[in-house]
């Protein structure tokens, strides 16, 4: 397994981060990791597929796998863009 593919935590996400749906496909980037780190709390991110896009809000119920290299989500594409703007 290359290192990129390790699982990281949330504090170590970066901006820009390829988001995948659940089938792999990619959906977009994250725009910003919704967080209170102080208190260690991780709320979601946000995903972003476009310059023109709207951010939309991914829980973090619904994020999965994080490494390095990209973020999985639990949802298909089609769910992913109804989530709620940010």
């Amino acid at each position: 397994m290359a290192d990129e593919d390790r699982p990281i935590a949330w504090p170590a996400l970066k901006e820009g981060t390829p988001v995948h749906d659940s089938t792999g496909a990619e959906i977009g980037k994250v725009g910003r990791v919704v967080a209170d780190k102080e208190k260690d709390i991780f709320s979601g991110i946000t995903v972003t597929s476009g310059i023109l896009s709207t951010e939309r809000f991914a829980p973090a119920d619904f994020v999965g796998r994080i490494t390095e290299t990209s973020v999985e989500l639990s949802l298909e594409a089609a769910e992913a863009e109804r989530l709620e703007p940010y």
